[in-house]
């Protein structure tokens, strides 16, 4: 909790988040070989501005919540295999940077679904119930929004969660080095 409450103000820097969202994917790739994962962030730049350390730590929190909510799931009930997919794309109309994180996994509850953004909500035996409350902060903190929805019926039949990260777009203000001596 400690951590939690003495995070730290994003330091953000032109970053293209398709790097980003790349590194926070691979590191939870590589330590859940049952799981496919599969990556949409099209072939154009997602530059903004980002404290791209603190991003990949939520988008890659989101992302072991879904192999965690895959791993809860009996195997006779996937009979494909567990799947993640994270996609991204620039929304034109809004001006914002949209994330997804999709897994079929065992969903999020109908009910206060909400609830498990506050500290110390958890819907695992072994959680702290920090994780997504940091991810929310974070998120907040680069002006953004986490949403939490039902896997699209496109994906593995509706079955799973969806976590939507909304980011706005800023532009980058150059800082002149030798103005600041």
């Amino acid at each position: 909790f400690s951590a939690f409450a003495r995070m730290p103000k994003p330091t953000k820097q032109r970053s293209d988040l398709r790097e980003i969202l790349t590194d926070a994917v691979f590191l939870r790739e590589i330590g859940s070989a049952e799981i496919e994962f599969q990556r949409s962030f099209g072939d154009e730049p997602l530059e903004g501005s980002f404290d791209a350390r603190m991003l990949a730590q939520a988008v890659g929190n989101i992302v072991k919540n879904a192999a965690e909510s895959i791993e809860a799931v009996p195997p006779e009930d996937l009979p494909e295999g567990g799947r993640i997919l994270v996609r991204s794309h620039f929304d034109d109309a809004n001006d914002c940077f949209t994330v997804d994180v999709i897994d079929n996994g065992r969903g999020l509850p109908s009910e206060n679904r909400h609830r498990i953004l506050e500290p110390y909500m958890t819907m695992r035996e072994k959680g702290t119930g920090l994780g997504l409350a940091i991810v929310k902060k974070i998120i907040e903190d680069h002006g953004g929004q986490l949403e939490l929805h039902d896997a699209p019926a496109d994906f593995d039949h509706g079955h799973g969660a969806m976590i939507r990260v909304i980011l706005p777009y800023e532009e980058t203000v150059a800082v002149d080095a030798d103005k600041n001596k």
